[in-house]
């Protein structure tokens, strides 16, 4: 019975180092506000290229294929409401994603927990022969 126990539990281990071991312990090896912030940083570097890239392609545009006159696009206020979307859209994206890192993290924490209790478990088995 002991055998069976044991066997079960290895089993439990291994699903979960299969699936989830290497990123959860990537995660839980950085604070919980670290691991926000870096992974909020790293979303927001991207966003702001993608809007970079965006802007620049649809004033590419206006200047190419509708042959609108370039002094009339770059004026102070083009770039005021670049910026001031750029700000709205940046906003939303850390409020979003700083909920969706913190479940993230909830998450994993949760589930090496539980991996550790299962790693006790099976140390008290092995204990007990």
């Amino acid at each position: 019975m002991r055998n069976y126990k044991r066997i079960k539990t290895m089993v439990s281990l291994a699903i979960y180092d299969k699936h989830y071991g290497d990123k959860d312990r990537k995660i839980t090896s950085k604070y919980k506000w670290d691991y926000i912030y870096l992974r909020g940083l790293n979303m927001r570097i991207g966003v702001v290229m993608g809007y970079i890239i965006v802007c620049a392609m649809y004033y590419l545009h206006k200047l190419i294929i509708q042959n609108a006159d370039m002094f009339e696009i770059i004026t102070k206020d083009t770039f005021k409401q670049i910026l001031i979307r750029l700000v709205i859209v940046l906003i939303i994206y850390t409020v979003i994603c700083s909920f969706k890192y913190r479940k993230e993290y909830k998450e994993a924490e949760s589930r090496m927990a539980l991996y550790e209790e299962r790693l006790e478990k099976l140390n008290s088995i092995n204990d007990e022969e």
